[in-house]
């Protein structure tokens, strides 16, 4: 079933329990295949816990249940984060190494193991099979005390402010937890933009196309964060040192050049004003129930 609004759906509620569902029901089934590497299961579960909360975030206020929701979600999503950690480190210290092959090596007994053993990955997704099931029984019965775009405004709008204000926070103080706010927020929106394919398909596209970007932007700057902070609690001595030092002054000089990037395309993206952001896809949307594909 399609992560997005579609004209068959009755209300915002029928849809929100059927995007739930289908989310779920995938997440469920990837754990169940046992043919899958671990690793690629858990980043799909991950993946499906944040989009379904950026779902219940875009009807947050007419959501009763939101608070325990995002909570619940939350929690199976960060049994797995330490999972693919190593991996992740790993990925990045090769790329900001480039061709010296020397830092990597020398580097490389810094990070923790680029691969959980795959008996880990197994149990760590085996314990989220129990909360998934409870959620998928609740998410056929969520309530949303509202309809139409009433039921989404206020969650759209909450949603683009607080990823102005993080981007704010973060153009002041170059600040790494900032950065992974902004990410975040962002990526809630990118989700909104999911959502609202069906309603305008083309300015959806391009708005997602445009929030993907910046969130890769603040993907790596936030990678290279947690290298840094990796590296500085290692204990690196001749050679190993120097191809530290070398690693550190490269790591800085990309995160700044990320930083201007981010914030120039974010400021394109959430430099208007929110109200006037969430009263065009308003216009959308009604636009879209009105048409006659919709009836």
């Amino acid at each position: 079933m399609a992560f997005r609004f579609q004209p068959s759906d009755e209300t915002v509620e029928s849809a929100v329990r059927r995007i739930a569902c289908a989310e779920l029901d995938a997440a469920l089934a990837a754990i169940r295949a046992a043919e899958r590497p671990p690793g690629r299961v858990v980043h799909e579960v991950r993946r499906r816990c944040k989009a379904l909360r950026g779902l219940i975030r875009l009807v947050r206020p007419a959501f009763p249940s939101f608070a325990a929701e995002n909570a619940a979600l939350r929690d199976i999503a960060r049994q797995l984060a330490g999972v693919r950690d190593g991996a992740v480190l790993a990925d990045t210290l090769a790329r900001l190494a480039g061709s010296d092959g020397a830092a990597i090596a020398s580097l490389r007994t810094a990070l923790p193991p680029d691969h959980a053993d795959e008996a880990t990955a197994r149990a760590a997704l085996d314990r989220c099979v129990a909360p998934l099931l409870a959620a998928r029984v609740r998410a056929a019965s969520w309530a949303v005390n509202a309809d139409g775009w009433d039921a989404l405004a206020a969650g759209f709008t909450r949603t683009i402010k607080a990823a102005r204000r993080a981007m704010k926070t973060f153009e002041a103080t170059a600040d790494a937890e900032a950065g992974h706010e902004w990410r975040k927020q962002a990526k809630y929106h990118w989700q909104h933009m999911r959502l609202l394919r069906g309603v305008a398909e083309d300015e959806a596209g391009k708005r997602a196309k445009r929030v993907v970007r910046l969130c890769d932007l603040l993907g790596e700057r936030h990678d290279l964060d947690l290298l840094l902070e990796t590296l500085a609690s290692s204990r690196a001595r001749g050679d190993e040192a120097e191809a530290m030092m070398r690693l550190v002054a490269r790591a800085h000089r990309r995160i700044e050049a990320l930083d201007m990037q981010a914030i120039t395309l974010g400021k394109r993206l959430f430099g208007g004003k929110s109200r006037g952001i969430a009263d065009k896809w308003a216009i959308r949307w009604r636009r879209w129930v009105d048409s006659p594909g919709s009836a």
